[in-house]
């Protein structure tokens, strides 16, 4: 038996509570219901200005992925302007740059098949055993005790999970069990986790970074791994798709402090960005438009970020007319979503139903932060399970989407007369299903002027504020600002809600568990302020300072502290992608011949790579 070296357990076990920490959003929210978000991210995009080789539009693959491999650690393979040939996959290493002369000069042409991805940054995950937490699974501990610390190494990661708590994490959906949601078992019963770094090891006691979200309390585990990457970069480069079986334009799998920085994806196979068992990722000052699938499959043609992924950063984006621009789930924790610009997303078989923008979808995510977009919709769907503890907050939720010609394949976009109209089936601007709970809501703007002018079937829609379930709800007749404790998007509230999953899938009193306060709802007009709290906000909960690629613009740029902005009654300027879209590239809402010519730099110039600048 290994002799375990002596600890003192009130330095081992301290529960380091997130309330003691100054959090922007201590006056807004417990602290059991947020977390620290602020080192979300790589932390700063490395430059690597040294250049290990410099290649031209005739390199092969096998000639780009020869240099890559022997790139030294800390620098970059710069790719000219040309169109590359790519029949295959392009695989980044740890530690280097792939680096090209802009997203619209520097063209990967992909025609590779069989799956996998078009630029990929780590490999595929191979779960190994787990170990117990005997001690230190509560919320905000930097500090577990294991049974067997044997094997696990100073700098490797640990996935935390526990069994299903039965009182609000569940596997089982309005569709059916989603065994496949934790990525560790055939059953789906280690749903809610996350991703921690190893920073000390003493004995069988274990420190780690950062703090638990949230306690783990039903048969705690923690699974040990290693990255098969880290600091591994793409930049300023095109992925055009060719719609021959890709499974992403780009990939990071068990991938840390990895990024994608001022590419564009002209048209994705399956999903445009995928992260699986990622840690302080980041995706930002890209453009991603137009897929070749529009339909519900085993891809949603959207940033996909799942399997326990933490602590990433997915920020300042372009998205249009994908199926689902933010596609959360698989447990992903404690990641932030902000400042992105969403647009135009549809089913191809369904035309006129409202979808799109940030959606949460398999068991479990948890803790992750949706701040200062402008997108669609909210919706935390019941298909695969549960979800919680999403706080959204300054976010522009449009309420409807563009859909514009041609609903499949590659083509002219086209949103003029009959060719383009706005999704009135389905139409709310934030549906939490029965499954989703404990939330925060805090100064966000709901609805738009498109939005309020919605027609279907020749009549003007009715505007709800907000609907919950006993209540019936309208699938083509009606509009909503929220939406609460329903099945699927088609469950009216009545019959069993489920669309093959065991009845009944949806359930009364879901909005209770979730904190609203300082939201704008442009349907009735309404700031609704909850009782208690201030009603002076913060400009952000993530950030320190106005984020130096952030322009002109007033920061924060959206809320119901805002006034004389372009958002229903002045409540928002949008932000930088979204005028990045409209102003410098010339696109228009739903797309406009797409996809444009886009160059970050155009939009944003240097040193957007860093979260904040040195004031406000």
């Amino acid at each position: 038996m290994r002799k375990r070296a002596p600890v003192l357990l009130s330095l081992l076990f301290l529960s380091l509570s997130f309330s003691s920490l100054a959090q922007q959003w201590a006056p807004m929210l417990e602290s059991s219901r947020a977390i620290d978000w602020s080192n979300s991210g790589v932390g700063g995009i490395p430059e690597r200005a040294t250049f290990c080789a410099r290649l031209t539009s005739s390199a092969s693959l096998a000639q780009i992925n020869a240099a890559l491999r022997a790139c030294p650690a800390g620098q970059a393979v710069y790719l000219g302007a040309g169109k590359y040939s790519i029949p295959g996959t392009i695989s980044i290493p740890g530690n280097v740059t792939l680096r090209g002369a802009g997203a619209n000069r520097t063209i990967l042409n992909a025609t590779g098949t069989g799956g996998g991805y078009v630029v990929s940054m780590g490999s595929e995950w191979v779960p190994s055993g787990p170990v117990n937490i005997l001690r230190g699974a509560t919320a905000g501990s930097t500090s577990i005790l294991l049974n067997n610390a044997s094997g696990i190494r100073l700098g490797s990661y640990l996935v935390i999970t526990e069994s299903n708590n039965p009182s609000y994490v569940t596997s089982a959906g309005s569709q059916a069990n989603c065994n496949w949601c934790d990525g560790l078992t055939k059953t789906g019963e280690l749903s809610r986790g996350q991703i921690v770094q190893i920073t000390g090891i003493r004995g069988d006691a274990i420190t780690i970074s950062p703090g638990l979200y949230g306690a783990y309390t039903n048969r705690p585990i923690a699974v040990p791994f290693s990255m098969s990457a880290t600091y591994a970069g793409v930049e300023d480069l095109q992925v055009y798709a060719n719609n021959t079986g890709y499974n992403a334009d780009f990939g990071m799998t068990k991938c840390a402090y990895c990024w994608v920085k001022g590419v564009e994806s002209n048209y994705t196979d399956g999903d445009p960005v995928e992260i699986l068992w990622g840690f302080r990722d980041e995706v930002r000052d890209s453009y991603f438009s137009n897929s070749f699938v529009h339909s519900p499959g085993l891809h949603d043609s959207g940033i996909h970020v799942g399997f326990k992924t933490s602590a990433s950063l997915v920020e300042n984006n372009i998205i249009e007319r994908t199926r689902i621009s933010f596609d959360i789930g698989w447990g992903a924790a404690g990641n932030v979503f902000a400042y992105n610009y969403t647009m135009g997303e549809f089913i191809s078989a369904a035309p006129d139903a409202v979808v799109g923008g940030f959606r949460t979808h398999g068991a479990h995510p948890q803790y992750n932060l949706l701040e200062g977009n402008v997108l669609t919709t909210i919706e935390e769907d019941p298909i695969w399970g549960t979800t919680s503890h999403t706080t959204a907050f300054r976010n522009w939720v449009v309420g409807t989407n563009r859909v514009c010609a041609p609903l499949s394949g590659r083509g002219t976009v086209s949103c003029s007369g009959k060719n383009g109209h706005y999704g009135f089936q389905a139409a709310r601007a934030i549906q939490i299903s029965y499954l989703g709970s404990m939330n925060n809501f805090v100064g966000n703007l709901l609805g738009s002027a498109q939005m309020q002018s919605l027609s279907g079937r020749n009549r003007p829609l009715a505007q709800v504020a907000s609907t919950e379930y006993p209540v019936e709800r309208s699938y083509n007749a009606a509009a909503y600002g929220w939406s609460f404790g329903y099945g699927p998007i088609g469950d009216s509230g009545t019959g069993t809600g489920c669309n093959g999953g065991t009845p009944p899938c949806h359930l009364a009193g879901t909005s209770s568990t979730n904190l609203f306060h300082a939201n704008y709802n442009n349907i009735d007009g309404s700031i609704a302020w909850a009782k208690g709290i201030s009603h002076s906000l913060p400009p952000s909960f993530y950030l320190s300072h106005r984020p130096t690629w952030w322009g002109h613009m007033p920061f924060p740029s959206t809320g119901p502290d805002i006034t004389g902005g372009i958002g229903p009654h002045g409540h928002s300027y949008g932000n930088p992608a979204q005028f990045c879209y409209l102003k410098i590239m010339g696109g228009s809402d739903g797309g406009t011949g797409g996809p444009l010519t886009f160059n970050a730099d155009a939009c944003y110039g240097i040193g957007s790579s860093s979260h904040v600048d040195s004031g406000p």
